[in-house]
């Protein structure tokens, strides 16, 4: 089956509109639900950085994609601090979001790195990929760990959702630089990138039901609780 890539990305544009409305709607009726505040950051930032991106001029014009990435990256890395911040009592915005902002200069400094070693087009899209992957990894892990606070069952398909992205953008990020090395043949990233976007599309909604899900067996098990003391 050909996926074809500009179609891919613009049902990718739509599901990450639609997921961040959702987990906006959902975080509304349920303030304290784990993750659905920081996803839909994360949505959003993703959704800014897309669009930031329509306003290249061409594909030398290095500090627009740098400046979508950096966005996309920081909100990924939100992502995975709230949950981090959560499972070990921690709180406090700003702190977030200047940890948000250190990792996403990480990803410039490995970017400034790769493009010094040679890596030419590649050195943005290589660490990109792999910083996505790693935090959505890291999500997963930290989305895991908190059901020893509060036993969600629906953590599960959320997690593995998580880690189902965090692996699809590791490959996406390892076929580039196997390419790179020449390990690989010339066009075995373009070859397998409609493959891996389609993973990240997916399971980018997949984690958004999870969270979602989450937050529905968090309200229902209070309203339980509520009920029982009536």
């Amino acid at each position: 089956m050909e996926l074809n890539i500009k179609t891919l990305y613009l049902v990718g544009a739509i599901v990450t509109v639609c997921g961040a409305g959702a987990a906006l709607l959902t975080w509304y009726h349920h303030r304290d639900a784990p993750g659905l505040r920081a996803w839909t950051a994360a949505l959003l930032l993703t959704s800014l950085g897309a669009l930031i991106l329509r306003f290249q001029t061409s594909q030398a014009d290095l500090t627009l994609a740098l400046a979508a990435d950096m966005l996309i990256v920081a909100g990924f890395a939100c992502m995975w601090l709230s949950l981090r911040f959560a499972n070990h009592g921690r709180s406090g915005l700003p702190r977030l979001i200047l940890l948000s902002i250190t990792v996403s200069l990480a990803f410039l400094v490995l970017f400034v790195v790769l493009r010094a070693m040679g890596a030419g087009r590649q050195a943005a899209a290589i660490p990109f990929s792999l910083f996505l992957g790693l935090l959505g990894l890291a999500s997963a892990w930290e989305i895991w760990q908190g059901r020893h606070k509060d036993r969600l069952s629906s953590r599960l398909p959320a997690a593995l959702a998580f880690v189902g992205l965090g692996i699809a953008r590791v490959i996406r990020a390892g076929v580039l630089g196997f390419e790179v090395l020449h390990v690989l043949p010339a066009g075995s990233a373009a070859a397998t990138h409609p493959y891996t976007l389609y993973a990240t599309i997916v399971f980018t909604l997949v984690v958004t039901y999870g969270l979602v899900m989450m937050a529905s067996e968090q309200a229902g098990r209070q309203e339980a609780a509520q009920f029982a003391e009536s």
